[in-house]
């Protein structure tokens, strides 16, 4: 799985700037025999749209991510009890071009083979994605009403009357149920303990971590505050588990790289002294190039060695790293691309936009893919 951030920045749903601190994650299905992702993210990012949901999945593994996933996506409609809306991250399915839909939620399988291999890759995305987000917003996948599809949103009366996703999994073995249980599976080992129904009490405490509002499960007893240390640890983006029955925090990995603690604080370091005035995406953007140099050949390949390559990055030769303290903003940034998050369209190379010209270096012998902010990128 690959999570892109594509956000819909001219719809209106993504104008409308409201948040929600999510409660669970609702899977829908498209409706329409369109496998691309990148079809409904052009589709959704226009003025005029009432509609919008968090993500876009396909088969190949890919996850478009068209709003942050705190917003209010407009991606369940009302019911007779209220809207998903309010409590829910929104997710859309994508399905396969062998089908051909005759009325509401009835179709024609041209070629069933084809079509039962699209949902199960779909299916199996849609696991990986939402063990993510449960991980992420500690959420336990078998509570009640915490994963739902929207069929059993609209049976609940808080979203409109849709049958997806069961209307296309039932003819390929696949429950809702089994999706939770799977979801579970999937979180191996990082699943929050299950919600004691006997408790009436409170069952957060809220943090605010580096300007962040978060609600943690936990309570407080006798003036005394007692809450989980998962979600804190890894909202700092490290990761929590036991060895030699001993508490143990150590650096989250991502994709092929192993992040060392040092080589984390060498990411964030270098993404402050090189994008620290810049938005989100511009430092995410700096990882990403330095990520992609570890990958290719050429390159040195680790963190590390690729930071101090000689002459690859100005702060480390103007005293700029040294001085560097990540902010907060920063150390998100950082985590979302060790996550997944990629902007860089296979960028290698940066340089600021401050005195560039047809006779620079990288004008000259490089190909230029995009502007960002003050940087220009190329490969």
């Amino acid at each position: 799985m690959r999570i892109i951030e594509k956000y819909v920045t001219n719809s209106d749903n993504y104008k409308s700037n409201k948040t929600i601190t999510p409660k669970g994650i609702m899977l829908h299905s498209v409706g329409c025999n369109q496998p691309d992702p990148a079809v409904f993210v052009n589709t959704f990012n226009k003025s005029g749209v009432q509609k919008g949901v968090h993500a876009f999945l396909g088969a190949d593994g890919t996850v478009l991510q068209t709003l942050p996933w705190n917003h209010r996506a407009w991606h369940c409609g009302q019911g007779s009890k209220g809207s998903g809306n309010d409590t829910h991250i929104g997710i859309e399915m994508t399905e396969p071009a062998t089908i051909k839909y005759t009325s509401g939620a009835n179709f024609v399988d041209n070629d069933p083979a084809k079509t039962k291999t699209f949902v199960l890759a779909t299916y199996k995305v849609a696991v990986e994605l939402f063990a993510h987000l449960c991980k992420q917003f500690n959420f336990y996948p078998l509570a009640d009403g915490v994963i739902l599809s929207h069929a059993e949103a609209h049976k609940r009366g808080i979203a409109s009357n849709h049958g997806d996703v069961e209307h296309i999994w039932k003819f390929h073995g696949l429950t809702m149920d089994k999706f939770r249980q799977d979801i579970k599976t999937a979180m191996s080992g990082s699943v929050p303990a299950k919600p004691d129904p006997h408790n009436s009490g409170q069952n957060t405490v809220p943090f605010n971590l580096l300007g962040r509002r978060m609600d943690i499960p936990g309570k407080i007893i006798d003036g005394k505050t007692y809450a989980q240390a998962r979600p804190l640890v890894e909202a700092l983006g490290y990761d929590i588990g036991m060895k030699d029955g001993i508490i143990e925090v150590r650096a989250k990995t991502s994709g092929k790289i192993d992040v060392t603690s040092e080589e984390l604080n060498i990411l964030q370091k270098i993404t402050y002294a090189e994008a620290g005035g810049e938005d989100e995406m511009g430092q995410i953007l700096v990882v990403n190039v330095i990520l992609n140099r570890v990958n290719r050949k050429g390159f040195p390949n680790s963190i590390k060695d690729v930071v101090f390559q000689a002459n690859a990055f100005e702060p480390t030769r103007n005293g700029a790293y040294e001085r560097a303290a990540p902010s907060a903003a920063t150390i998100a940034a950082v985590n979302k691309a060790l996550q997944g998050v990629d902007h860089s369209k296979g960028a290698t190379y940066f340089r600021s936009l401050r005195g560039i010209s047809a006779q620079c270096w990288h004008e000259a012998k490089l190909t230029m893919l995009f502007d960002h902010g003050g940087h220009r990128f190329y490969h």
